[in-house]
């Protein structure tokens, strides 16, 4: 089971971080669906062999203004 955990993720453009710094995404958390801007090229993943590494890799991915696509497991359904 060797990195069997994907986290696929992109970075966020300029104008959806400086909306989130201005506040302005308060109002859109509200909503149920609304959509994040990412630059189209950003797209990458990791693979891990524990959740645990996973959830801290995007932990710290979120907090340097990446947008987190998904944490999946392979061998789960």
């Amino acid at each position: 089971m060797a990195g069997s955990i994907m986290v696929r993720y992109a970075r966020k453009t300029s104008k959806q971080l400086a909306k989130e710094r201005s506040g302005s995404h308060a109002q859109m958390s509200k909503q149920l669906n609304y959509s994040i801007d990412v630059n189209q090229d950003s797209f990458s993943y990791m693979t891990f062999d524990n959740m645990s590494e996973a959830n801290q890799f995007a932990q710290r991915m979120r907090e340097d203004g990446w947008h987190i696509i998904e944490v999946k497991d392979d061998y789960k359904r």
